[in-house]
Order: structure tokens, then C-alpha cells, then sequence
């Protein structure tokens, strides 16, 4: 008898991806995201970002509307960050200094039990 290889199981995860802020500094900084669409779209959040700690958040895909991400505290430029691509981890570092606020990608990996 003979028996065939199970199909591999649908890759849910490239549903979604995970978008990540290390806060650094001692000013107070605040990770915002919106769906931008034609019609307003749920999923928006403002978070408080503390020193030090890793905050993230869980995007969803939409099929018609894409995410806007910025990191800001008052009297600075916002930094906007790139929506990361579906079915990955993205951690950034943020921080607000005399010259500006600055972010940058530290970090990139799948997400799931799959790997690349």
C-alpha cells in the first residue's frame, strides 16, 4: 500500500506580519499605524513606547488599503516607517535626540513555523 505525501499546510502566516520599536532615550515617543484605504478601515493604534522595551504590534493584510506607520513625540518631525513585507518580523529603533528623531530597521526574520 502506498501512501502519498500530506500537502504542506496553508501559509497563514503570510496573512500577517509583526512590526516591532525599541524606544531608546528620554523623551516620551508614541508607535502609530493606520490602514489607508479609500473608506476608513479598523486596526488603527497609538502606543505609548517606553525606554528600552521592545513594543509590537500584529498587522493584518488588506486587500484594499495599505499601512501607515509612524513613530513621533511633540516637536519633532514623525519618522515613517515602511510597512514590512507579510509573513515577516521587523524590529526598528527610535530615538529623539537634540539633532531629530531617527529610526532605522535593526532586525528582519519570518515569521511562523516556516523559515526561508
Amino acid at each position: 500500500m502506498m501512501f502519498a505525501d500530506a500537502p504542506p499546510p496553508p501559509n497563514d502566516t503570510a496573512r500577517s506580519a509583526v512590526v516591532c520599536i525599541k524606544a531608546e532615550g528620554r523623551r516620551p515617543l508614541q508607535f502609530s499605524g493606520k490602514l489607508e484605504g479609500k473608506r476608513p478601515q479598523p486596526g488603527a493604534f497609538d502606543l505609548p513606547l517606553k525606554a528600552g522595551v521592545e513594543q509590537c504590534n500584529n498587522l493584518l493584510r488588506s486587500k484594499i488599503a495599505t499601512w501607515t506607520l509612524t513613530v513621533n513625540t511633540p516637536g519633532f518631525t514623525p519618522c515613517r516607517l515602511p510597512a514590512p513585507e507579510f509573513g515577516q518580523r521587523v524590529v526598528y529603533s527610535a530615538k529623539a535626540t537634540a539633532r531629530g528623531l531617527s529610526c532605522a530597521p535593526i532586525h528582519k526574520s519570518p515569521i511562523g513555523t516556516w523559515k526561508k
